[in-house]
């Protein structure tokens, strides 16, 4: 009787273990952006004068910015914008 009752309880084991990879591999990756674009973005955290900077560029484009992040408020603050692949293209 204790014989069945383990296999059934293994039974049901696997087949929720089964249930579980099934979901986890039908899973559809999130997308950000509407329309599903994708963005290729090269970030780098840094500190200036004492503060927290991330900068991200986006590998596509070649827009950079620098975001300032304020840890005692917990806000993130835009502090410059540059377009280096325009200026890499005035370069001959």
């Amino acid at each position: 009787m204790t014989r069945w009752i383990i296999l059934a309880g293994l039974v049901v084991v696997n087949g929720l273990l089964g249930v579980g990879v099934y979901q986890r591999l039908a899973e559809r990756p999130a997308q950000a952006q509407i329309g599903g674009g994708k963005v290729d973005v090269v970030s780098v955290a840094g500190v200036s004068n004492g503060q927290t900077v991330v900068y991200m560029m986006d590998a596509t484009s070649g827009r950079l910015q620098a975001t300032r992040v304020d840890v005692s408020n917990g806000r993130m603050e835009i502090v410059a914008r540059a377009d280096v692949g325009a200026d890499m293209k005035q370069i001959p």
